[in-house]
């Protein structure tokens, strides 16, 4: 079940092993609690993107945002509009129909 989608990756559940699979750009997350998931989901949300930049303006990366994976041994570094992005994908509510208007046809035929 695909929960949402952009340009950038994919948020699904998978029926076989029912973990949920976080794919974005060349990283993929997985959960194996929807519990482990909304952790996740709530933190990337409270980022607030100018405090982070702000923090790490000094840091030698190139992208200034850093946010722990697991047990802080791997990190996702993100642009400002890289974490926009990630923020969009990772939705706080997964029992909800998402439709991606930009993939919606519609037939307005008045026959």
């Amino acid at each position: 079940m695909i929960y949402n989608r952009t340009s950038n990756g994919c948020l699904f559940k998978c029926d076989s092993c029912k973990s949920i699979h976080l794919e974005f750009n060349n990283i993929n997350i997985n959960f194996l609690s929807k519990d482990k998931y909304y952790q996740f989901a709530e933190y990337l949300q409270d980022i607030n993107i100018a405090a982070a930049v702000k923090q790490n303006a000094h840091s030698p990366y190139q992208r200034k945002i850093v946010i722990p994976i697991g047990s802080g041994g791997c990190n996702f570094m993100l642009h400002p509009g890289e974490l926009e992005d990630l923020k969009r994908l990772c939705l706080l509510q997964l029992d909800t129909n998402i439709i991606n208007i930009s993939k919606l046809e519609i037939d307005i035929s008045l026959n």
